[in-house]
């Protein structure tokens, strides 16, 4: 049974309705949340989600304008690195400095690019390893459970955070909050940098990485990002990476990475906030990254 959304409970504003942010829309539908997508075009249609269960549930989402959005607390933007900034600027007439904002998305980039346009809001920023698909505009299957890993960018004040971090953590459990994201935002990175783009290249799932052929370029790829993690002040082994990665490669065997799927479709990639972050950092330290340069190419010349 949904619980009645509470009094003085925040309002949480979700910027489209892709993947994960469809499944993040659902998690509210079932904890009694208050929410609503922003989306492009005003449309209340009823939406199939199947849960990891196989359980599917019908419901229609709270929907509004993203020119024209219901008041709100929270804004998540669950979405492509590089649409964060145009989302934010659709928003900047409404968007006011107690407005909380949550980034979850693929990459690294964009906290700076936010911090810019909107210094004085209270920015969190987080990774998720669920895995979600949507076979069409109104068809959501919720792929597999992960992980969620949260931070505040900055120094806020105890009750905000007693009041907000229970509300996310409820919506992609188990949720881990860290002093410092970034440690976490990097790891996840790594694992971005090796199978988004491999798997785009050579038109692959997930899990045929795991075959002995790609295990130089694995190897490869992790040791340039724990350069760049190690003189940024992260302790981590590029083997630490290796494993991370070929976890990851296990765990999701039967998908395709977002890459991949952005090259099918004729999507722009986020390879410039992936692997062309940690080129952009590596050129900062004057460090050598040569096989984050060629996989940058490589997507480049496709797209």
């Amino acid at each position: 049974m949904l619980n009645k959304p509470r009094p003085n409970f925040p309002k949480i504003a979700i910027v489209g309705k892709g993947a994960i942010g469809g499944l993040i829309g659902f998690k509210c539908h079932q904890l009694g949340y208050e929410y609503q997508h922003l989306i492009k075009i005003l449309q209340q249609q009823s939406c199939t989600v199947t849960d990891i269960h196989g359980v599917s549930h019908s419901l229609t989402p709270e929907t509004s304008a993203i020119t024209k959005p219901d008041q709100f607390d929270l804004l998540i933007l669950p979405v492509k690195a590089y649409q964060v900034l145009p989302a934010l600027e659709q928003l900047q007439s409404v968007i006011q400095p107690k407005h909380i904002i949550v980034l979850l998305h693929n990459g690294m980039g964009t906290i700076e690019q936010v911090r810019e346009r909107l210094p004085n809001n209270p920015l969190i920023a987080a990774t998720t390893s669920y895995g979600a698909f949507k076979s069409d505009a109104n068809t959501l299957i919720e792929t597999g459970l992960g992980q969620t890993h949260m931070g505040w960018l900055d120094n806020v004040d105890a009750a905000l955070k007693q009041a907000i971090e229970p509300i996310l953590s409820a919506l992609l459990p188990p949720s881990n909050w860290h002093l410092d994201i970034n440690l976490a935002l990097w790891k996840k990175l790594a694992i971005n940098a090796v199978i988004n783009p491999l798997t785009a290249i050579h038109n692959i799932k997930n899990g045929e990485l795991a075959d002995s052929k790609y295990k130089a370029s694995i190897s490869n790829i992790c040791d340039e990002v724990a350069k760049v993690m190690n003189a940024l002040g992260y302790s981590v082994t590029s083997a630490e990476l290796v494993e991370n990665v070929q976890q990851v490669i296990t765990a999701t065997a039967d998908n395709y990475s977002s890459m991949h799927q952005d090259l099918k479709f004729n999507r722009q990639t986020e390879i410039a906030f992936i692997n062309g972050y940690v080129i952009s950092k590596a050129a900062e330290l004057n460090i050598e990254v040569p096989h984050n340069q060629r996989l940058v190419e490589q997507i480049t010349q496709v797209e």
